[in-house]
């Protein structure tokens, strides 16, 4: 097991969701965080106004990622929830603003006690997305339990 897999929850890995962009994408994920009381009910709102001003997506060696995440206030514990989307989601690139497309999120619930983890977790996306044998296998799963197997034995 990784140091980070306390953070994931086999109850937040959603694949296949259906969205027809970034806005629906994150009201569909935070009303479900919401409903498993991971956020308050100003999580959506907060994503979406941060997600403005800085944009969350990564195109890395292997794979385009978004992380989204709202400030700590908005968050109840801690929580990295996966969401692979049917189709590509158009987002901005962190730092450049440039378009970019693509259906892999990892929604980040941080909470004041652990700001630090912001950083140690981009670092760790950054390390394994650029891993070409992490991605290989992990573009290839399709079930959520065996995501979550496979991300708490590999993150």
């Amino acid at each position: 097991m990784s140091k980070y897999s306390n953070l994931f929850d086999k109850k937040l890995i959603f694949y296949d969701v259906d969205a027809v962009d970034r806005k629906d994408l994150y009201k569909k994920i935070s009303d479900e965080l919401v409903k498993k009381g991971f956020v308050k009910e100003s999580f959506y709102q907060a994503l979406n106004a941060r997600e403005d001003e800085f944009p969350t997506g990564i195109v890395t060696k292997h794979l385009p990622i978004a992380l989204p995440h709202a400030n700590p206030e908005n968050v109840n514990k801690p929580f990295i929830a996966v969401v692979h989307t049917k189709k590509q989601i158009q987002i901005q690139q962190m730092g450049t603003n440039e378009e970019e497309k693509t259906k892999n999120f990892f929604f980040l619930g941080i909470v004041e006690e652990t700001q630090d983890l912001q950083v140690k977790l981009l670092q760790r996306f950054m390390e394994i997305m650029n891993d070409q044998n992490f991605v290989e296998q992990f573009v290839t799963i399709k079930n959520p339990e065996t995501i979550y197997d496979f991300l708490i034995n590999h993150f």
